[in-house]
């Protein structure tokens, strides 16, 4: 079997890994210095996954850290693990992904839900990097302040 129909077959199901000397058709193009890295969807799922599983398991400072400027303006990082240490959210119950698209080159929105709890939220590309956007609503209640935030939820029955 000749090398390009080796490689166009390797090609064929998927097993094929172009690297250099391989099955490429022609000289690979070199990324040219400074450009920022294009946004992959793919790449903001895997975000979403991580924050939503950091939540999920107890990691507010990691899951904040996830975060857009909006959000982490919106509380900081210290006041977000006040908030879940005071006032814990359940805990293990994972995230699920329902479906997620891409509403703009630079922004996928993602459909989750947790248990009986569902929700979506977006995610932007920005400074080379995907990061999560907490939901209009939360961001208006981090606002507000722990300790309120907190006597809300408890009031609500939301603590664990």
């Amino acid at each position: 079997m000749s090398r390009r129909r080796w490689c166009t077959g390797l090609l064929g199901v998927g097993l094929a890994v172009v690297t250099a000397g391989g099955c490429s058709s022609g000289p690979a193009r070199p990324a040219a210095p400074g450009t920022p890295p294009e946004p992959q969807t793919f790449q903001a799922e895997s975000v979403a996954r991580q924050e939503f599983g950091l939540l999920a398991g107890g990691g507010w400072a990691q899951a904040w850290s996830l975060w857009d400027d909006s959000g982490q303006q919106a509380i900081t990082q210290a006041d977000f693990v006040k908030l879940n240490t005071e006032c814990r959210p359940a805990l293990g119950v994972p995230y699920v992904i329902d479906e997620s698209g891409k509403v703009a080159e630079d922004t996928v929105r993602v459909a989750w839900h947790q248990g009986a709890e569902r929700g979506s939220n977006t995610l932007v590309f920005t400074r080379g990097t995907w990061r999560f956007v907490p939901d209009a609503t939360s961001l208006t209640a981090y606002r507000t302040g722990v300790d309120q935030l907190v006597a809300a939820r408890r009031a609500a029955g939301s603590c664990h």
